[in-house]
């Protein structure tokens, strides 16, 4: 109590609050009950002692009674009371009389809101044990919330274990990671970049056009072009690359792709891309005919039952059917939102487009090898990274400041190895210096390595003739 000399007294908070009528046991003396109808089973019974004993009610405890009385711990002790609000008769001593329940709906009993219910609230915090929920920022891809100042740093990539790496973004890619002529490269983090991306408000589109032409082989005086294709956008937060791959996505449903016989993998002819250097996006056409991806390298896309689609594989032909002809799809962008996020005008890329004469000649495009289109302006859609410029002083080892003794041993030992390779390989031959690289045997194979020692064989003659025999040996200690 002395600590709290001459200062304000500290506010009483009443953890109760608001509660219905409770009543608390009390101390109270028994006496003699008159009763004249007794049972023969209460014969000879002796009564209860006339001494003071803990009762909740019994009787009319109204009147006053200085030997009628409570105590200040039962009020105190969780459970010290009993909730009596359905009570008839108010016998005992009723604390609190206030029935009066709050304004606010949500706290009353019986509520199921859990976003407005005070007790599922509480569980809810309770129940947690310390873990947290994970919450997410879809513009980043990204966690709201941090428990410690390293999880709030490796969200940023900004540790330095994640600084380590070399990721090239800008410059020239042919130079070391840290010497001088690198101080114009600019590098990526090494984790996942959770920048903003840009967000479309609502739905969009775009078009592609294909190979097929309506008409191909009646046409009837009037000039046919290729067939366009949608690509809807729905709303939402993109990168370039993920517009790429619903770009992707259309095509494959379209199965307007071919695959790679070695690889067995899809190869696309249109594509959406960003260019780090110009910080552009292009958008890329790939110049096609049969001796590109010629028949020996490439096949057409398959359907759900295995078997080949070839709705659109006689359009890289001309109309009589004798000749291979060059064509290269494009894109169609209108003024909508989509234009704005790539950051082209409205117009078809490129401006040559695929179609047929009236009489059915091919329309020329007039183009040689692979299109690339960059935007006009700076688009929305842009490559997400956090840069950095990577500039460690010790750049052979990789490491900003000195390495260990053993890190040094190991390069030297790797040098050693590398600067010999080239030496034997200048007074050798290639076969030599890579037979003498680093991670293989240290002598240098030989013809009779590769093709092993031959059996034994023991020339034999008869006495009875001149033949020779040869006989194989039959030990295996004699084969050595």
């Amino acid at each position: 109590m002395s600590a709290r000399l001459n200062m304000k007294k500290i506010r009483e908070f009443s953890w109760k609050d608001k509660t219905f009528t409770e009543i608390t046991s009390l101390l109270k003396k028994n006496n003699t009950t008159i009763n004249t109808n007794f049972s023969k089973n209460s014969y000879f019974i002796p009564r209860p002692l006339k001494i003071y004993r803990r009762e909740v009610v019994v009787g009319n405890s109204n009147n006053c009674n200085l030997k009628t009385s409570s105590l200040i711990r039962d009020f105190d002790m969780p459970g010290g009371t009993i909730v009596n609000s359905k009570a008839s008769s108010l016998n005992g001593l009723t604390n609190t009389l206030d029935i009066n329940l709050t304004e606010n709906k949500y706290e009353r009993p019986g509520t199921s809101t859990v976003c407005f219910s005070q007790a599922d609230n509480a569980r809810r915090r309770v129940r947690s044990g310390g873990m947290i929920k994970r919450q997410f920022d879809i513009t980043k891809n990204n966690d709201t919330y941090h428990t410690s100042t390293n999880q709030y740093l490796v969200s940023r990539n900004r540790t330095f274990q994640q600084n380590q790496y070399n990721y090239i973004k800008q410059g020239n890619a042919n130079v070391k990671p840290g010497d001088a002529l690198s101080k114009q490269n600019v590098y990526s983090a090494n984790g996942i970049n959770h920048c903003s991306k840009y967000y479309i408000p609502s739905a969009t589109s775009f078009e592609y056009q294909w190979f097929d032409i309506p008409n191909y082989y009646n046409p009837d005086g009037v000039n046919q072009y290729g067939t366009y294709y949608p690509v809807n956008i729905p709303a939402g937060y993109y990168t370039v690359e993920e517009v790429n791959a619903i770009f992707q996505q259309v095509m494959t449903n379209n199965f307007h792709y071919f695959i790679e016989r070695s690889t067995n993998t899809k190869v696309f002819l249109l594509a959406i891309a960003y260019n780090n250097t110009t910080q552009l996006v292009e958008l890329q056409s790939v110049e096609t005919n049969y001796n590109i991806f010629n028949s020996t390298r490439y096949s057409l896309p398959l359907n759900n039952i295995n078997i080949e689609v070839t709705t659109w594989k006689d359009f890289l032909k001309d109309t009589s059917q004798e000749s291979d002809i060059t064509n290269w799809p494009g894109f169609k962008i209108t003024a909508n939102l989509f234009s704005a996020a790539i950051g082209f005008a409205a117009g078809n890329y490129p401006s040559n487009i695929i179609g047929i004469t009236g009489i059915g000649d091919q329309m020329s495009q007039g183009y040689t090898g692979n299109l690339t289109f960059s935007s006009s302006y700076k688009p929305g859609l842009i490559s997400l990274y956090i840069p950095i410029y990577y500039k460690p002083n010790n750049p052979q080892f990789a490491q900003q400041g000195a390495v260990s003794a053993s890190s040094h041993t190991s390069r030297s030992r790797y040098n050693s190895i590398t600067n010999n390779t080239i030496k034997y390989q200048q007074a050798y031959g290639l076969s030599v210096a890579n037979a003498l690289a680093y991670g293989v045997p240290e002598g240098g194979y030989t013809y009779k390595d590769k093709l092993g020692y031959p059996l034994k064989k023991t020339p034999v003659f008869s006495k009875y003739s001149d033949t020779m025999r040869t006989c194989t040996t039959t030990k295996i200690s004699n084969m050595i």
